[in-house]
């Protein structure tokens, strides 16, 4: 899956998940100050991470999150860690 697809599918994510507005969210959109997204959403974010990724996301590295290019860059990890692992 390539970078921009990952952005697309997070997008996807964001909308679908938290009624957000697409035009509303770029890499540099900050999760909880500019989208409004808070804890709670944050796991419900997580939980539809993992089925892209097929990996648990480490909660140390969760609580660096802080853009929406951040989740992009993270699963772009995890999908190469698990390509990696094959």
């Amino acid at each position: 899956m390539t970078r921009a697809e990952i952005s697309q599918r997070v997008v996807g994510i964001l909308v679908k998940t938290f009624e957000l507005d697409p035009a509303d969210i770029h890499p540099e959109s900050r999760l909880y100050e500019d989208l409004d997204l808070d804890s709670i959403d944050a796991v419900d974010m997580f939980v539809e991470l993992h089925e892209i990724t097929g990996r648990r996301i480490d909660p140390e590295v969760a609580r660096k999150i802080r853009t929406v290019d951040d989740i992009v860059g993270l699963v772009e990890s995890e999908l190469a860690s698990a390509g990696a692992a094959s």
